[in-house]
């Protein structure tokens, strides 16, 4: 009976990891919308499985239907939910997970869900907020880029058979312009070819550990936008510390689980050496204090809230204070970048303009 026990079991493992193997993550607002409705229905009492179930009948989402099905059966069963969403890591991140367990452990499941609906819905309006004001600019690029394109592959080609029509020397230029639509027109092909390559091979590099570690010193350094990236990590590693202190996780379990959270390589590096400190008796703020990447204002506010008991309150008037730190940054980057890429489009089109006109001019002269 112990072996078939066993063997039940290992069949049920392996159909869990191939499930979980298909199954590809869902979109931050239906994830925010769905925690935050569970958050809700726990709090008003309604038991988890029932609330799942009712959430799962109402989806309309067709994978996050999917993985809620798998996920009341197993509950059924008597999984508890933390581990459910350990096998859905696509779906659910880890810090959905820790955060879980320590409300199933203390009871406060409903609170611990509430704290990720915060942090959820927190950074859908902070990726929004930095679309919205990269709408315009981008916009701008596009439309450059593609009357650019226009003119050397439709317009340009037009001139060339009534300039090869007269034997007089065009300006240079010109040339440089004809120049540039032949190689645009002939070898169009091989230019995608070696954009499609360098992507691919960036990419594979930036998903290194040295590759990324660079990428992300690298886009530090850049003047203004360094800075607003600089501002927003420090908003979303205080805001993430927030929710596991204010869930009732330990300090350095919380440390760990938002250093594995983050995406930068050059914070999570940080904020790792920190655990580490804590663990060996320094206060939090006093191990921030040994790293530049936190500002002095930073360590006193932790500090304040370390002896005030009031940690929680304090890393999240952080977070608040940086995002429109950021917000500010991203605004004036935004204001900069309109001038220089209006500068740059019309730049670009009176050369194109006076390329093609030079040689009309001359032509005019000749039939004179």
């Amino acid at each position: 009976m112990n072996l078939l026990n066993n063997i039940k079991n290992q069949t049920k493992s392996i159909i869990n990891k191939i499930n979980s193997m298909n199954v590809k993550p869902v979109s931050l607002h239906d994830l925010s919308a769905f925690v935050r409705q569970l958050s809700t229905m726990c709090a008003a009492g309604v038991p988890l499985y029932q609330a799942i179930n009712t959430l799962h009948d109402g989806l309309d989402e067709a994978q996050l239907k999917h993985v809620l099905f798998s996920i009341k059966e197993k509950i059924k069963s008597g999984t508890n939910f933390s581990e459910c969403l350990t096998e859905f890591p696509k779906v659910f991140p880890p810090l959905m997970a820790s955060l879980v367990k320590v409300g199933e452990i203390t009871g406060l499941l409903e609170k611990a869900l509430t704290k990720y609906a915060d942090l959820l819905e927190w950074e859908e309006e902070f990726k929004s907020k930095l679309v919205t004001m990269m709408i315009y600019p981008v916009m701008m690029l596009l439309v450059g880029t593609t009357v650019l394109v226009f003119i050397l592959a439709v317009i340009l080609p037009r001139f060339v058979a009534i300039f090869s029509d007269f034997n007089q020397a065009l300006p240079w230029p010109t040339l440089i312009l004809l120049e540039t639509s032949n190689i645009f027109m002939n070898y169009w092909w091989l230019i995608l070819i070696i954009v499609a390559v360098l992507t691919v091979l960036l990419m594979k590099y930036y998903k290194t550990k040295e590759g990324k570690s660079l990428f992300d010193k690298s886009i530090l350094r850049i003047p203004l936008l360094g800075n607003a990236i600089h501002k927003s990590l420090l908003s979303r590693f205080s805001f993430v510390l927030s929710v596991m202190v204010g869930s009732g996780v330990p300090l350095l379990q919380a440390l760990s689980v938002t250093g594995d959270t983050i995406s930068s390589s050059v914070l999570s590096e940080y904020v790792k050496a920190i655990a580490k400190n804590v663990e060996r008796g320094d206060s939090l703020s006093k191990a921030l204090k040994e790293y530049s990447f936190f500002p002095k204002q930073v360590v006193q506010m932790v500090n304040v809230g370390e002896e005030t008991g009031k940690l929680e309150d304090v890393l999240t008037k952080i977070a608040t204070f940086y995002e429109r730190e950021m917000e500010i940054i991203t605004r004036r980057v935004v204001i900069i970048l309109e001038p220089i890429i209006i500068l740059g489009m019309a730049l670009v089109v009176g050369f194109v303009a006076i390329a093609v006109l030079l040689p009309i001019l001359s032509l005019s002269t000749v039939v004179k």
